[in-house]
């Protein structure tokens, strides 16, 4: 008979982990942890918090800063997955100092810390100043287009809409009738049919609502376009795969070592995002000490999405 090593699952085991060991110097996790640690401002935070003398002790705002940065860079973009990772990847463990915050912790940091999160973007921006990463000669712009997490079922004119809210409203009460017709069936049968009713019932009550409280958008040329009753800041966008609902994620960055100078999501195409992106780089140059002529002599990059004679006068005059 072979012989083999036993397998005992119930054994208990002592695992001496230093965490600060799992955040290896040259990894993209060690330069976040460094960087938030050593040159961010933080305090920025502070206002944010009320428990100084009452409530309960928060997870510090540079350990979902350091993880969500993290998690964005590995193409983690769900809360859910976020916290997850914080349970079972040893890297989000060490990251997060041991700390599992849960999903609703992370999303609402995310959503509600936005300017505090924003304002430390010049910070990372002045460091690698000081590290000599800006060639500041050569700068590259360009977009993606990113789905927003709605869907284009939700998308329509005004009037598109209002015809969606009353074919659910039709579904919904013919739901209702087929439940009073039901109640003799077995009580799983019932509670699905009451799943559905539930379900239209939000559909219709958060279309209406939408149309109650929102107006019509206009494109450029004075005509409605689609809005969307679940975030109406995103629009249906053309992409090499198909149209996707959600938002033009543009770039402008230093050719160097590809260093993000300015970076904005916009509802509208490439052919409009020259100006803001410049100026947002611009103001953000500024920022950590350089001045109005930067980018005057200086070649920028972008596809033709972007050619027009406006844009061309732009660069001309930046």
């Amino acid at each position: 008979m072979p012989k083999f090593k036993p397998c005992n699952y119930a054994q208990m085991t002592m695992l001496p982990i230093s965490l600060e060991n799992q955040i290896l110097p040259g990894s993209l996790e060690h330069t976040i942890h460094e960087v938030v640690e050593k040159h961010m401002d933080l305090s920025v935070f502070d206002q944010r918090y009320n428990n100084d003398e009452t409530g309960a002790t928060a997870i510090h705002p540079k350990i979902l800063l350091k993880v969500i940065l993290l998690a964005y860079a590995r193409g983690l973009l769900s809360s859910r997955q976020i916290e997850r990772a914080c349970v079972e990847n040893v890297t989000f463990i060490a990251l997060a100092c041991g700390y599992s915050p849960d999903h609703s912790t992370i999303a609402n940091f995310v959503s509600t810390m936005q300017a505090e999160i924003e304002s430390l973007f010049c910070d990372v921006l002045l460091v690698c100043e000081e590290m000599n990463l800006l060639g500041g000669s050569h700068f590259s712009l360009d977009g993606v287009k990113l789905s927003a997490n709605v869907s284009k079922e939700w998308s329509g004119t005004f009037d598109e809409l209002k015809r969606k809210r009353d074919k659910l409203q039709e579904k919904l009460q013919q739901a209702m009738a087929e439940h009073r017709q039901a109640d003799a069936q077995p009580e799983v049968e019932l509670e699905r049919q009451q799943q559905r009713e539930r379900r239209l019932q939000r559909a219709v009550e958060r279309l209406e609502q939408f149309l109650q409280s929102e107006q019509p958008k206009t494109g450029s040329d004075g005509k409605e376009i689609q809005s969307n009753a679940v975030d109406n800041e995103s629009v249906k966008m053309p992409t090499a795969h198909g149209v996707v609902q959600g938002y033009n994620a543009q770039a402008l960055v230093d050719s160097k070592h590809q260093i993000i100078l300015a970076a904005e999501a916009f509802a509208t195409q490439d052919h409009d995002n020259l100006e803001p992106m410049l100026t947002g780089a611009k103001k953000n140059l500024k920022a950590i000490g350089k001045d109005e002529t930067f980018f005057q002599g200086k070649t920028l990059t972008a596809d033709s999405n972007y050619h027009s004679v406006e844009s061309l006068t732009l660069v001309w005059k930046a």
